[in-house]
């Protein structure tokens, strides 16, 4: 088994140094809160990027973009079969309500960084759109189309995936690629992992290269 070289000794040095700040931050939040003592509340930590992309009014081209795109992979899934789809992440990760509030709560604080290469194909793939066929047999094509198009926000990070709203993502849950509701970054992970029913918030905090921005104690959101 090959050792850890200096580098990436002094990479893990210097992130648990971050996780320390962080921790000793979001330790001085919770106490400003005076819960009480005997509380078994949880609070646990994410330390992710930060998208600093602007948000701009949706184009007509960024619309069209879409449509092209989507219109091209219900060609391709009214000529293929189910078992040709390529099922790269065949299944979203199998999160607690509780975690999907986590989940929520810290990717609308760093603005869906990972999100960024969505742009104008937002991750579709012919098995997202063969999936909601399925459960909308009633949808012709150009109204799945309509359908996803209805749900662009009037303006969007850019550069950024399409959908990528003020408040976050405004493609339901049901309807984004799986790779959307499946992918979590390290700092995200590590903030699900830490998630239990006795959580009560997140404490979400910027890496920005070697440096730690911000930090705050966030509220998880309700969950339709």
């Amino acid at each position: 088994m090959s050792q850890p070289t200096s580098g990436h000794r002094a990479a893990r040095d210097l992130l648990d140094s971050m996780y320390r700040d962080v921790a000793h931050a979001r330790d001085t939040a919770v106490a400003a809160l005076a819960m009480p003592s005997h509380t078994t509340a949880t609070v646990p930590i994410a330390l992710v990027p930060l998208s600093r992309a602007p948000l701009h009014e949706t184009s007509a081209h960024r619309h069209a973009m879409l449509a092209q795109r989507i219109r091209e992979l219900l060609a391709t899934m009214r000529q293929t079969t189910a078992d040709q789809d390529d099922g790269l992440i065949e299944q979203p990760a199998p999160l607690s309500h509780d975690q999907t509030r986590v989940v929520v709560a810290v990717c609308s604080a760093c603005r869906g960084h990972c999100c960024t290469n969505g742009r104008e194909h937002a991750f579709l793939r012919v098995r997202t759109l063969r999936d909601y066929a399925a459960a909308h047999p009633e949808h012709t094509d150009e109204a799945i189309v309509q359908a996803y198009l209805a749900h662009l926000p009037t303006h969007a990070l850019h550069p950024g995936c399409v959908y990528q709203g003020e408040r976050g993502c405004t493609l339901p849950r049901e309807m984004r690629s799986a790779i959307c509701n499946s992918y979590l970054c390290t700092g995200l992970q590590m903030a699900v992992d830490g998630t239990s029913p006795d959580t009560v918030g997140v404490f979400v905090a910027h890496r920005e290269g070697r440096q730690v921005n911000g930090g705050e104690l966030r509220a998880l959101p309700v969950l339709e």
